[in-house]
């Protein structure tokens, strides 16, 4: 029974992320650790990220430009290190509160209609992967500043999809690396490791197959609402 209410957590996640990019995370990380401890949890989705990010990417590749966001990848790797260390030596909380109410902030603003225009410049891609990146190392909220940059870009919703599961992608390798240097992966893990993977490519497919469905309306209002609940999310558990 454990096994069917852990697939159709991740499967729930992943459909939401097959649709926006992101956001499977929200879904299974609070539900989850209803069924496991976070020490297995998040080796674990990390590989499940890794999937997502291959497949999704995969489906999109012909709106992936690695080249254009190459500054955005770097950083996000340098960030993430950064934020793996500052896990393990310093207390995060206050900038993960600051770092939430800035994303709830940032988010309302763009939900009322208000935007930011960036070009997308080194030093804004540097400054977003540098965020995003320690965000997603030390804060496990990587998502939303990249999210509301690629927003502000103003890109079209299949090279958004796109360019956020690049981004996922290169974070995914670095921590799932990080992880087996560590040797956090055990074979007994393997059974719930199927689970997840069947339940997270089924959900991302589906979500592929409906995200053409939603107006870009809804897509945009859906993925801002997604930030917010994150930043609510990363505030409470804080």
């Amino acid at each position: 029974m454990d096994y069917f209410w852990i697939f159709l957590i991740i499967f729930s996640g992943a459909c939401l992320q097959g649709i926006t990019g992101f956001g499977s995370g929200l879904v299974a990380v609070p539900l989850l650790s209803l069924l496991l401890p976070l020490t297995v949890i998040t080796p674990l989705l990390s590989v499940i990220n890794l999937t997502l990010a291959i497949y999704l990417g995969w489906v999109l590749r012909r709106y992936i430009s690695v080249s254009k966001w190459q500054p955005l990848l770097v950083t996000g790797v340098i960030g993430t290190l950064a934020g793996n260390y500052a896990l393990a030596f310093y207390d995060l909380i206050l900038l993960q509160q600051a770092m939430a109410v800035a994303v709830i902030v940032v988010a309302v603003i763009f939900w009322l209609g208000f935007q930011f225009h960036t070009r997308g410049t080194p030093e804004q891609q540097g400054f977003t992967g540098l965020l995003a990146g320690f965000g997603n190392g030390a804060l496990t909220l990587g998502g939303p500043p990249v999210v509301l940059f690629l927003t502000s870009h103003r890109l079209d919703r299949l090279s958004f999809r796109a360019t956020l599961a690049l981004f996922f992608l290169v974070l995914a390798v670095t921590n799932v690396t990080s992880f087996a240097v560590r040797g956090i992966y055990q074979p007994e893990l393997l059974p719930i490791l199927v689970v997840l993977l069947v339940g997270a490519l089924s959900g991302a497919w589906l979500g592929h197959y409906l995200s053409p469905k939603l107006s870009e309306d809804v897509f945009r209002k859906l993925t801002l609402g997604l930030v917010m609940v994150a930043g609510f999310v990363a505030l409470v558990t804080s």
